[in-house]
């Protein structure tokens, strides 16, 4: 259908991406002045970077907001940049399915002063964060403050660093036997010692020196 109208020479009607995003902006500069620290456009989409302190009344803002009503969560992840002060990103993706309202918002946490840093919580304006913010904390090691638990959902309990973290080690974690894939049987407690970082070898390759850790530990 699209080729014949193409062909008749009428142009084809398409949605816009972020069809509220000018008001969407707006009012978050108009509610959140001090707190919007960048606006970015780009193919179609726009993302507003917020300040930690603004984040939770802007996401309540937006959801409330009689035009806009950003009722659903789509998404929360996070990206490490290690080489980067704030180092982590925590982006929230926001639609809404009544106004067909869609918006990105950014937050940047973390450093080398804050190596486990911690933001608010918005499980309370968005029930659907509860799995999306421990899934961050799991991988990356950053928390939200403001709710019941902090817990592993993706590995286990007694695993030991964050595996999305840019700065895991790519050789893994000196562990015993019997172990699946990294880890130990979770009814039991890590030896002593167990979890330090193997890195590379001094001469750069890519295995761990694992002969010469167990002549260390002898």
């Amino acid at each position: 259908m699209a080729d014949e109208v193409q062909k008749q020479g009428a142009p084809l009607l398409a949605t816009p991406v972020n069809p509220l995003a000018e008001a969407t902006v707006a009012l978050l500069n108009d509610r959140f002045s001090a707190g919007v620290l960048a606006v970015v456009e780009h193919r179609g989409e726009t993302t507003v970077t917020l300040d930690v302190a603004s984040l939770v009344e802007a996401c309540r803002a937006l959801r409330d907001a009689p035009t806009l009503r950003y009722s659903l969560l789509e998404d929360i992840t996070a990206v490490d940049w290690p080489e980067r002060e704030p180092r982590y990103d925590i982006v929230y993706q926001l639609v809404s399915i009544e106004t067909l309202a869609s918006i990105r918002l950014k937050v940047q946490v973390g450093g080398e002063d804050d190596p486990d840093p911690e933001l608010p919580s918005v499980i309370g304006v968005w029930p659907a964060a509860d799995w999306f913010e421990l899934e961050i904390y799991d991988l990356f090691g950053v928390r939200f403050s403001g709710r019941d638990d902090m817990r592993r959902i993706l590995m286990p309990s007694d695993w030991v660093g964050h595996p999305l973290r840019k700065d895991y080690p790519v050789t893994g974690f000196s562990l015993p036997d019997p172990h699946w894939g990294g880890q130990v049987p979770l009814d039991q407690p890590l030896p002593p010692g167990i979890g330090d970082l193997t890195l590379r070898t001094a001469d750069g390759s890519e295995q761990p020196n694992l002969a010469q850790r167990s002549e260390d530990n002898a």
